[in-house]
């Protein structure tokens, strides 16, 4: 039996869109390279959003767990800057109002800030409900709001980064502490070795 909470919190691999610096949320595009990880922990769920970037990663880390997909732990929904890198969007006065000021600016038919929030902490608080280690499979965005709420620096999303191919660790003495919205009381990240084999196409 598991002592506490445990969060594993890993960043799906790398898609087209991510080598070429534009901003993907909700487009459903898949990875680049199909690997073999080598992790440290093992996992019979994981659990992620419903999009192919996702699932693939999770498949490759973990091929004989099972993967639960959650709609709610989908990166966020970027709207009219869906697929634009920076070089694009640069000279948009709401692209530039956004990039200074992400959590009052709303994305053209996107989505705010305070929505993807406030979805993505009720996600995980649906899933998390007892002593119990959780593997989740997720997008950049998708950690970092869960890193700048739960990690034990206060770090705001701005100032927190969630990289590839890393497990951040986040670990709570008790149920009652995470459900409670307490920081975590140990955090940590380790590297993800890799083999790439083939690619997705």
């Amino acid at each position: 039996m598991v002592s506490g909470v445990i969060l594993h919190l890993i960043r799906h691999e790398k898609t087209q869109a991510n080598n070429e610096r534009k901003y993907i949320g909700w487009t459903d595009e898949p990875i680049v390279k199909k690997v073999l990880g080598d992790l440290p922990i093992s996992a019979q769920i994981v659990y992620g959003s419903d999009l192919l970037r996702c699932k693939q990663t999770a498949a490759c880390y973990f091929p004989k767990a099972t993967y639960v997909p959650q709609r709610d732990l989908r990166e966020l929904n970027f709207g009219e800057f869906e697929m634009c890198t920076y070089e694009q969007l640069k000279e948009s006065p709401i692209y530039r109002a956004w990039i200074a000021e992400p959590m009052q600016v709303v994305p053209p038919r996107g989505e705010a800030f305070t929505e993807f929030k406030q979805r993505v902490l009720q996600a995980v608080q649906v899933i998390v409900q007892k002593n119990e280690t959780y593997t989740f499979v997720i997008h950049g965005g998708v950690i970092r709001i869960l890193l700048a709420y739960y990690g034990c620096e206060r770090n705001t999303f701005q100032q927190v980064i969630a990289n590839h191919r890393t497990i951040y660790t986040l670990k709570w003495d008790a149920i009652e502490q995470f459900l409670g919205g307490a920081k975590c009381t140990s955090f940590s990240e380790e590297p993800i070795t890799v083999n790439e084999i083939m690619s997705s196409n």
